[in-house]
């Protein structure tokens, strides 16, 4: 992986557990201690292309009131891209994926795959910095910890900043179930440059411009406590 030239000192920080915003709150104050300017953030099952950290960082650099700048890529399934605008943190359903071609676009919110997160910016939050939603699934008994990238991505717009995909970073999910590759190949611009919905097509999801979709009923929701015990 190749740094940007004006890169002076890196250090390299890994959490472990089960809890990710938790996780991902000892990472910015790690960055935050360090007095770094950029925290580059990387799940472990991303394939990147040599030059994505240089490209992050050099539009975070070109864009002062940018605080975040994400790379393209998809589910693990391939299924979609993991960018969202017109995001409602009180309804989830409602959020569309931005059109998008091979030029930054400004967005509600991206998946943390592979980010740059411009460390000032987040001087101007209160911690914890990782809001997280918790989503039971009664009908398939699963219960999953997500959305803290989009909460987050949130809480900087409502700060003044904005959130930016790069659709010219493009990075690959690996799934580790069946080692391939997501996505198989990439969509065509004429299909990337129209905004979506996933959508029930014929009992199956897919994605399908906005129009045709047909809004969901709201979410149910129940507010829950969480207490972070830190210990040294």
């Amino acid at each position: 992986m190749a740094l940007p030239t004006s890169a002076s000192v890196v250090e390299r920080v890994t959490v472990t557990g089960n809890f990710v915003p938790a996780q991902r709150d000892l990472i910015v104050e790690r960055a935050l201690a360090l007095n770094s300017d950029v925290l580059l953030m990387c799940d472990d099952d991303m394939v990147l292309a040599p030059n994505a950290w240089v490209d992050l960082c050099g539009l975070l650099e070109a864009e002062p009131r940018a605080a975040l700048v994400g790379a393209l890529y998809y589910s693990r399934d391939g299924f979609r891209p993991m960018v969202v605008d017109r995001w409602d943190e009180n309804d989830t359903r409602s959020a569309v994926i931005p059109a998008f071609d091979r030029e930054p676009v400004a967005v509600d919110g991206i998946g943390f795959g592979c980010v740059a997160i411009r460390v000032s910016a987040l001087r101007d939050l209160a911690p914890p910095y990782f809001p997280a939603h918790v989503f039971v699934e009664r009908g398939a008994a699963r219960v999953r910890v997500c959305d803290e990238d989009y909460l987050f991505c949130a809480r900087l717009r409502q700060a003044g900043y904005r959130v930016l995909l790069h659709p010219g970073v493009r990075c690959g999910h690996y799934d580790r179930a069946s080692q391939t590759i997501a996505p198989r190949s990439w969509e065509a611009p004429e299909i990337t440059r129209h905004e979506r919905m996933a959508a029930l097509v014929d009992g199956h999801p897919a994605l399908v411009e906005t129009r045709e979709a047909a809004m969901s009923t709201p979410e149910s929701r129940v507010r829950a406590n969480v207490d972070y015990v830190v210990v040294p």
